[in-house]
């Protein structure tokens, strides 16, 4: 390497450590703010009572507040092998994925010419963007294998299997496979049929009961916290009553007529997947960037979900962080609406959740607000898809084979 190239690399080091240093404080942040909220510690006790049962071999299927897919498993049985207390264990399990996401954007950015920081800056934000969440849950393992399959998108087998992977711990990032471009589609699926394939039956030979989370996932009704329970809450706040109980882990509206708003949101959410798909398999997207499609699709996901649990703008934050890194993303303005969504979320959970259901205004009017722009933000993204990007193709790969 010649002077003059170790000079020119010099200052993208310096960013690069004033990232990860970034990083690294919002993080303490995060771990010291679960504290302020000692009520968030009660998951780590749930995630402890599971590993007994893990150990012995099953899943805990009795259990109504299971409902994750059976890759999960591994990261409870992991952290209730390292010799800690559970807490501490379980945290560093997750922060380790979560500096292997950070890496793995930095990577991204220095391989790729013309690529933004936008995306490592947003990232090494996350601990107080999205706020204590992030080390009580899990969901940073299940980003970084979506922040892979959107950078290994010229590699499509690879992405494939990266969003395989993801399924297996959180189902989300199957949506992943809409980033493909139609020609890298069959291989992508492929790669994807195998892992997940593979990986499941691993599981099912290995575990009892591997995918009983699908009947507690199937029997949940409206969050209180997602888009389709807003009209109850504006209900409370104008003195009107409504029910609310604890279900399956989370607080759901208890009223008639709730499944046939579930309903309706689940088919608005399969109808505007059936448009993204439409538009993947007729060219349309051919041009856009794999990242803003991620976006898209996760934004769809999440607005039309009967649930909208805190940790889930874990994903949307890094789905929009990987999309920032291309210089061609049409993202920039729903990130600031992803950011100010997740930012809200901290002001009602773990805050104001109780007052969401005693009809509290100030929480409920907070919570008009994220679901707002949430729903702008899904507007926005699939708009965006419809303006294909004019900068070309990045003239190096992401990452190496």
């Amino acid at each position: 390497m010649s002077p003059d190239a170790a000079t020119r690399r010099d200052p993208a080091a310096g960013v690069y450590a004033v990232i990860a240093v970034t990083w690294l404080a919002t993080r303490v942040v995060a771990l010291i703010s679960v504290d302020m909220t000692p009520w968030m510690l009660n998951d780590f006790a749930i995630y402890q009572s599971w590993v007994p049962v893990l150990q012995s071999g099953g899943y805990p299927a009795a259990d109504p507040t299971w409902q994750y897919p059976p890759g999960s498993g591994p990261l409870f049985l992991l952290a209730g092998a390292i010799p800690v207390d559970f807490r501490w264990a379980f945290t560093l399990v997750i922060l380790a994925a979560d500096a292997a996401t950070m890496a793995t954007l930095l990577v991204a950015h220095a391989r790729r010419a013309a690529a933004s920081l936008r995306g490592p800056w947003l990232w090494s934000a996350a601990g107080i963007v999205v706020g204590s969440i992030m080390m009580v849950r899990f969901d940073v393992v299940p980003t970084l294998f979506a922040v892979l399959a959107v950078l290994l998108v010229a590699r499509p087998a690879l992405a494939g299997a990266s969003a395989a992977l993801g399924l297996v711990v959180k189902a989300w990032p199957a949506l992943l496979l809409l980033i493909l471009p139609r020609r890298a589609l069959p291989r992508g699926l492929l790669g994807f049929a195998v892992t997940a394939g593979v990986v499941l039956i691993g599981f099912s030979l290995a575990f009892r009961d591997s995918l009983s989370f699908l009947g507690n996932q199937q029997a949940r009704g409206i969050q209180v916290e997602s888009v389709g329970a807003l009209p109850y809450l504006l209900h409370s706040l104008t003195g009107g009553e409504v029910a609310f109980g604890l279900q399956y882990g989370s607080i759901q509206v208890l009223m008639d007529g709730t499944e046939a708003v579930g309903l309706a949101v689940t088919i608005v959410g399969v109808a505007l997947f059936g448009l993204l798909v439409w538009w993947r398999l007729s060219g349309r997207l051919e041009a856009v960037p794999p990242g803003d499609v991620a976006l898209a699709a996760m934004l769809v996901a999440v607005s039309t979900s009967r649930v909208y649990s805190p940790q889930f703008n874990v994903w949307l934050v890094g789905v929009t962080a990987v999309a920032l890194l291309d210089p061609r993303t049409r993202t920039r303005r729903i990130a600031v609406l992803v950011v100010g969504v997740s930012v809200l979320t901290q002001f009602v959970y773990p805050w104001s959740a109780t007052q969401l259901v005693t009809g509290g205004s100030a929480a409920i009017i907070v919570q008009t607000l994220r679901v707002v722009l949430l729903v702008a933000a899904a507007i926005l993204a699939l708009l965006a898809l419809r303006r294909p990007a004019g900068l070309p193709h990045p003239d190096r790969e992401v990452l190496p084979v």
